[in-house]
């Protein structure tokens, strides 16, 4: 009894120093439900805020931003730095531990802070353009601020307490996306964003301190500072790679074309992010424990891979490609017809986000099998190709650089198949995973293109609206005929949420 109510007594903070294996299932399977219903609501957020601030700022408000974000998301790469990962995946931690990583992010926040802020003076080389650098002398705030919610997040994480994290995810989105409207309608133009951005991680800060109070204790252990400081390093290197094959297609295109056709482009690329984003990188998140679990049972392994990768083809591929069939129906009725240069690069850019999403799952492959190295090697090249691509294209316009991008995704097919090779699985078994959502999405595209030949003399919206359901049927129909697996994997896949309720 006595020790019962000594274990009852524990704090929130105190719980997450000892990593839980009860009822593990249930909580994955939880999790996994906030993550999708996350991913629904933030999506219709996103697109709704995106549909409005266009039509009440200008593309190349939104190219000065895209090219501030090329500056932050470096620094942003360098201020995480894994330490955050290394402290949940640790078994066991203390407080001591915990007030170490909250100084030492907090340092690393303000150093990021002071050097975006003394490098926003240079940006009118970098960019060729010098509204650039006020943009970033406000925006470098973002680095010491963001800091504050590291131990927040870990203590949330470490408890797997999903429902905290959607509802703090959710109220930071709405926050900032108020922010960013009530900003534009009152004239501010491309401060607004800016605006958004400061405000938005303003709200994570305080709703992470609601949920998680953490107070740090005036302390630093520098022996344990220096231990994870080697252990996070390893992460640096595919976040870089990462980083390089988001941002440099922007930094590119906004020194050469300038702020107008970046903000076709960066707008294009935005939406169509979301499907990797929004879907593919939060399944990455739940499959990489569960393949780490069964790695041993080759068989098993192999079997929920094959499951994995069909139900997220089947999801995926047909979103990229009905964007891509639906881009000026998409381009009149969210942007407006000042926006319709980036229809073109919307259409390629569905294409790209259906082969990038559909090939996602080959990074907990790697990662999983303890293959790191090996997926550098071929992230390094997939960065290759797209940076060469913009290259080779940029003189002719965003339009061609649209086809250079959507060209460079087919690599990501020559990486699925070099991970499936890690578990004994082959070409055959890219075809099984990938050949029939492909082939069902260019039926659908087929037939949204036959709607459209009709010319109805209708409302943009009527049209989208006729072709999004008539398109979905038409997939939906010809994937069952082609292989009636992908309903077998869905009813498999609701086993656990079902018995969850």
């Amino acid at each position: 009894m006595a020790e019962s109510a000594k274990r009852g007594a524990r704090t929130p903070l105190q719980h997450a120093f000892t990593l839980r294996a009860d009822g593990l299932g249930r909580r994955i399977a939880g999790g996994a439900s906030y993550q999708f219903l996350g991913i629904a609501l933030r999506t219709v957020l996103t697109i709704g805020s995106t549909a409005t601030l266009a039509r009440l700022l200008t593309p190349a408000d939104f190219g000065y931003v895209a090219m501030a974000t090329v500056v932050t998301e470096f620094a942003a790469l360098l201020g995480a730095f894994g330490f955050g990962n290394v402290m949940v995946q640790r078994r066991v931690i203390n407080r001591l531990q915990l007030d170490t990583v909250f100084w030492a992010t907090v340092a690393i926040g303000a150093l990021l802070t002071g050097v975006v802020f003394v490098l926003s003076f240079t940006t009118g080389w970098l960019f060729a353009d010098p509204h650039v650098g006020a943009l970033l002398r406000v925006l470098c705030l973002t680095f010491v601020i963001n800091s504050l919610t590291t131990v927040p997040w870990i203590v949330i994480a470490r408890q797997m307490r999903f429902h905290i994290e959607f509802w703090i995810n959710l109220g930071t989105v709405v926050i900032r996306i108020g922010a960013a409207i009530v900003s534009a309608a009152a004239g501010l133009g491309v401060w607004s964003l800016v605006v958004g951005a400061v405000v938005g991680s303003l709200a994570a800060v305080t709703l992470y301190s609601v949920f998680v109070p953490y107070l740090p204790r005036r302390r630093m252990h520098l022996p344990f500072l220096r231990s994870i400081w080697r252990t996070s390093s390893g992460y640096l290197g595919n976040s870089t790679l990462y980083y390089l094959n988001t941002n440099l297609d922007l930094l590119l295109i906004g020194r050469r074309l300038g702020p107008t056709p970046l903000g076709y482009y960066q707008n294009a690329r935005a939406l169509t992010d979301e499907i990797r984003a929004r879907i593919a990188m939060p399944i990455q998140q739940v499959l990489f424990p569960a393949f780490s679990a069964i790695q041993t049972d080759r068989a098993r392994f192999q079997q929920l891979v094959l499951r994995a990768g069909r139900l997220l083809a089947a999801v995926v591929v047909p979103i990229g490609v009905g964007v891509s069939a639906n881009a000026p129906e998409l381009v009149s009725v969210l942007y407006g017809e000042a926006w319709r240069p980036m229809i073109p690069v919307m259409a390629m850019f569905g294409l790209s986000a259906a082969l990038r999403a559909a090939s996602a799952i080959s990074q907990p492959l790697f990662n999983s099998n303890n293959r790191v190295v090996l997926a550098f090697r071929y992230n390094a090249v997939g960065t290759a190709l797209l940076v060469a691509g913009v290259l080779l294209t940029m003189p002719y316009g965003i339009e061609a650089v649209g086809i250079a991008v959507a060209m460079s995704s087919l690599y990501s097919v020559v990486t699925l198949r070099a991970a499936f090779g890690l578990i004994g699985l082959g070409t055959r078994h890219v075809l099984q995973v990938l050949g029939p959502p492909a082939v069902a999405s260019g039926v659908m595209w087929l037939a949204i293109a036959s709607i459209r030949a009709m010319d109805w003399n209708s409302a943009p919206s009527v049209m989208l609206g006729v072709q999004v359901a008539s398109g979905s049927i038409v997939y939906l129909l010809t994937l069952h005929i082609l292989s009636r697996q992908y309903l077998n994997d869905l009813r498999q896949a609701r086993g656990p949420f079902l018995s969850r309720s």
